[in-house]
């Protein structure tokens, strides 16, 4: 079982208080207009329709005003949009290319400003440590839905032969009991990606049969399919990029991680540690580092602290 703390923050409540009544004094000041519009075109076809009883011709309506289908200013959609989460941002872009389309001047869309305004009005400075956006490969909208990610609870999303959610919550797993001895061990990854500053997690294990329990990071990987029926063990393997090619993309990369060959690092119950380039390159345990201790066969809880700026 996994936890992660996070801290929140969305501004102070006199800031939004004093945005609220200037978006809503603009409001009123659009439904005003259209109903002196309104009250306008009745007329005209009040107008319309005796003229046509008198000529017996049928009157022509008059067009809708331009501005009829967008009584909302940009300050205000984005204002709303801020209320919604990323997933949810993404699904209003999609909708009109008001919304979705990037602006005159090279400005962002009107949902990427309420994005990055979210995001810079929310994330604390050590989020933002953590969430640098990558200028030109990502969006605002992304680098939200990143931040999301990073104040839940670590979630063991992608999993394989071997193990399965544990209550149906995705922040605990547990070991399949089978006799088939392929399946006799099992691995869960988060898809979350962490890319800058400290990141620190505890994993409480509960009840063991042994020490043989690997605890890690490895690079992002995504599975091609939903198959459960085979296993995934990048710790016993040595080739896994290559032996677990046809079932797994490791394609997944970034400008950013440098020439670096660790792909797969972990921590072994014995008190060993492992490392791994997926490709032939490894140590197989090191047992001399600072504060080596097995975990034996108790229930203990292991913490793990990532510091990408070391």
């Amino acid at each position: 079982m996994c936890e992660v703390q996070g801290e929140a923050g969305r501004g102070t409540m006199e800031a939004r208080l004093e945005t609220s009544e200037a978006i809503v004094m603009q409001l009123q000041g659009e439904i005003q207009h259209l109903r002196d519009r309104v009250g306008m075109l009745e007329a005209e076809a009040a107008g319309g329709r005796t003229s046509a009883r008198a000529s017996n011709k049928r009157a022509k309506p008059a067009p809708p005003p331009a501005d009829a289908l967008s009584p909302l200013g940009d300050e205000a959609v984005a204002y709303c949009a801020s209320y919604l989460g990323a997933c949810d941002l993404v699904q209003l872009g999609r909708t009109c290319r008001r919304f979705g389309a990037g602006r005159d001047g090279g400005r962002p869309s009107l949902v990427d400003g309420a994005a990055r305004q979210m995001f810079h009005e929310a994330a604390t400075a050590h989020e933002k440590e953590c969430l640098p956006l990558y200028e030109g490969e990502e969006t605002h909208v992304k680098l939200l839905k990143e931040l999301e990610g990073l104040r839940k609870p670590l979630e063991l999303d992608i999993l394989f032969a071997g193990v399965s959610h544990l209550g149906g919550s995705k922040v605990a797993i547990q070991c399949s009991s089978s006799t088939d001895y392929r399946y006799d061990h099992g691995s869960a990854i988060s898809s979350h990606i962490m890319r800058s500053g400290r990141h620190y997690a505890k994993f409480k294990v509960k009840q063991m049969a042994s020490d043989e329990i690997n605890i890690g990071i490895i690079r992002p990987l995504l599975k091609k399919n939903n198959r459960m029926d085979f296993d995934f063990d990048p710790v016993v393997k040595e080739d896994f990029i290559s032996d677990y090619e046809s079932d797994i993309d490791f394609t997944i990369r970034s400008s950013h991680w440098g020439d670096g060959n660790v792909n797969c690092c972990t921590y072994f119950g014995d008190g060993s540690c492992y490392w791994s380039s997926g490709e032939g390159t490894s140590n197989r345990g090191d047992w001399e580092w600072p504060g080596n201790e097995d975990m034996g066969l108790n229930p203990c809880t292991i913490g793990l602290l990532l510091d990408l700026n070391a």
